[in-house]
């Protein structure tokens, strides 16, 4: 695709964190495609700010996983695999297995509204919304931790998701939302581990099987 046609110039006063948020903007809505060439030049013409400034917000990008450095090619949008697909996950199972045993009554309520309106917005049809509702849910359950660093690292699992949702395109079968209530059911009974072990091994397995059907 052409890069610079997805962009709009910036102030020149602009930093690298108002440039880092505006390329994270453009990656997670799609306009800039995983596997894309970031090349620095134009790129940094095209916003109209200096080459360090550039360096600087693709730097914190490359923190996030939404863009990689690759020998001989430069900077790229993320193209994550299966197999990162299967690592993702198992950071997920982790830390939101350990939110399930420190949730309380009112971060279960939450993940109850969370999934009405996932509901709500999988009737509508709108598949954008729907999938904030869901990545909702699941950073309820990491918040109930109380460690912001936990939730930035689930945050960052989440991100990179997204961009293999971008890879798909309409491929993707959103979660059941029976799958999040059986959560939600199972928190206020009592032990909800299966019920998000089945969910999160659903998810990870559909999206493995998609990748691998594309790169095959």
């Amino acid at each position: 695709m052409n890069v610079e046609a997805a962009i709009a110039p910036l102030d020149r006063s602009t930093t690298g964190s108002q440039v880092e948020r505006a390329l994270r903007e453009l990656i997670l809505d799609g306009r800039l495609r995983p596997g894309t060439h970031l090349r620095e030049t134009q790129l940094a013409q095209s916003l109209g700010v200096s080459r360090n400034t550039l360096r600087e917000a693709l730097r914190s990008l490359a923190e996030q996983g939404l863009v990689t450095h690759q020998p001989h090619r430069g900077v790229v949008v993320t193209d994550l695999s299966a197999e990162d697909v299967a690592d993702l996950f198992r950071l997920r199972l982790v830390l939101e297995e350990a939110g399930l045993a420190a949730i309380d009554a009112g971060g279960i309520e939450r993940l109850g509204e969370a999934t009405d309106a996932f509901a709500a917005a999988l009737r509508r049809g709108d598949a954008v919304e729907a999938l904030e509702h869901d990545f909702a849910f699941h950073r309820i359950l990491v918040a109930a931790l109380g460690s912001s660093r936990l939730s930035a690292a689930h945050e960052r699992a989440q991100g990179e998701l997204r961009l293999v949702l971008l890879q798909l395109d309409r491929e993707y079968e959103p979660p059941q939302v029976d799958e999040h209530r059986a959560i939600v059911d199972a928190l206020r009974s009592g032990d909800a581990t299966s019920a998000l072990r089945t969910h999160l091994a659903r998810a990870a397995e559909h999206l493995q099987h998609l990748l691998s059907v594309r790169e095959s």
